[in-house]
């Protein structure tokens, strides 16, 4: 669901929120959803690579560097993607958002 439409349900956090604590909740629970996703992720991988090891040439199967990299990438994007629209959300007036409730 967007944020925009989530501000309804939050009028009372919204209408006297300040534009930190909006982005900061928002980005907070962006932040576990990525990690939760990243975990599970990380997990599958490990296991799914040592299923697949005769297969990769060059690469160990538990190649830590890789690995961070990959998470690192993964979390930016996550946090980016969540922190774009929350900034937006931000800046909505509190009377234009319970007006389209």
């Amino acid at each position: 669901m967007p944020i925009i439409h989530r501000l309804g349900h939050n009028q009372r956090l919204h209408a006297g929120a300040e534009r930190r604590s909006i982005v900061r909740m928002v980005l907070l629970e962006a932040t576990f959803l990525v990690g939760c996703g990243l975990a599970v992720g990380v997990t599958l991988s490990v296991v799914g690579a040592q299923l697949l090891s005769s297969l990769l040439f060059g690469v160990a199967p538990r190649d830590p560097i890789r690995l961070i990299s990959a998470v690192g990438a993964l979390l930016i994007t996550g946090l980016v993607a969540a922190w774009w629209p929350a900034r937006r959300a931000a800046k909505v007036d509190p009377m234009v958002a319970l007006r389209y409730e």
